[in-house]
C-alpha cells in the first residue's frame, strides 16, 4: 500500500463516482470507520454509527431508493430548471452518473446519527457539526488506502425529495428508533485519477481580522 501525506489526501481526495466492482477488504473498510470515529464531536458524545453494506441485494435496494430521489431532485428540479447556471448543471450532471450507478459500489457506507436531528437549526448544527468530520476523516483514511469515496446526502432521513417508492434506507438497514441516516458513501477502487478538487478561484474565503481587512 501506497503512503501518502496529509497535505496530499487533503488536496486530491476529490469525488470519485466511477468505482471499479472489486471487493474492497473487511481490513480496510474497519480501517476507515475507526479513523472516523476520531473526529471530534460535540460535548464528546460521538453520536456517529456506521453501517456498511457489501451485501449484492442490499446495495440493490439502497440504490434504486437512491436513484428515486436522485431523479426527483436532480434530473427533475435542477437539471431541469432553465435558470439553473452553467457551473450547477455541470456539477449536477456528473452527479447523475451516480444516481444511476450507485449499486455498482462494492461497499456502501451509510452514516448515521445516534442523536435524533431536531428542526430547530441551532440544536441540529452541533449534531451535524459532529457527523460530517467524521465523515470527512473517512473519507481521507480511504484515499489514504487507495479507495475513492463520494459523499451523498440524498436517499437519507434529511433529504430533500425522499424517495416515494422505494423502501427508505434505515428501513432496509432495519435501523432502530432515534437512529438517523446523514449521508451515504460509496467505497471502491476509483477508475479515474486522483487530483484537486475544482473549486472557484475567485471567490474570496480569506479574511484578516475583519471582513474587509
Amino acid at each position: 500500500m501506497e503512503s501518502i501525506s496529509v497535505d496530499t489526501a487533503i488536496f486530491t481526495t476529490r469525488s470519485m463516482r466511477h468505482l471499479r466492482p472489486d471487493p474492497v477488504p473487511r481490513e480496510d473498510l474497519e480501517y476507515i470507520v475507526e479513523a472516523a470515529t476520531m473526529a471530534p464531536s460535540a460535548g464528546n458524545y460521538q453520536m456517529w454509527t456506521f453501517v456498511v453494506v457489501t451485501d449484492e441485494n442490499t446495495r440493490q435496494k439502497i440504490g434504486a431508493a437512491y436513484q428515486e430521489s436522485g431523479n426527483a431532485y436532480i434530473r427533475d428540479t435542477v437539471l431541469a430548471n432553465p435558470d439553473t447556471d452553467e457551473e450547477r448543471m455541470h456539477v449536477y450532471g456528473k452527479a447523475m452518473y451516480t444516481v444511476d450507478h450507485l449499486a455498482e459500489a462494492p461497499a456502501i457506507v451509510v452514516a448515521c446519527s445516534t442523536m435524533p436531528i431536531p428542526n430547530d437549526s441551532g440544536a441540529a448544527s452541533g449534531l451535524f457539526g459532529s457527523v460530517f468530520p467524521a465523515i470527512q476523516n473517512l473519507m481521507l483514511a480511504a484515499r489514504g488506502r487507495g479507495l475513492g469515496t463520494v459523499l451523498l446526502t440524498l436517499a437519507t432521513d434529511h433529504t430533500p425529495l425522499p424517495p416515494k417508492e422505494n423502501t427508505p434506507v434505515r428501513e432496509l438497514l432495519n435501523l432502530p428508533e432515534g437512529i438517523e441516516v446523514v449521508a451515504l458513501i460509496p467505497v471502491g477502487y476509483p477508475r479515474g485519477k486522483w487530483g484537486r478538487p475544482r473549486r472557484d478561484e475567485n471567490l474570496k474565503v480569506l479574511h484578516w481580522n475583519t471582513w474587509e481587512g
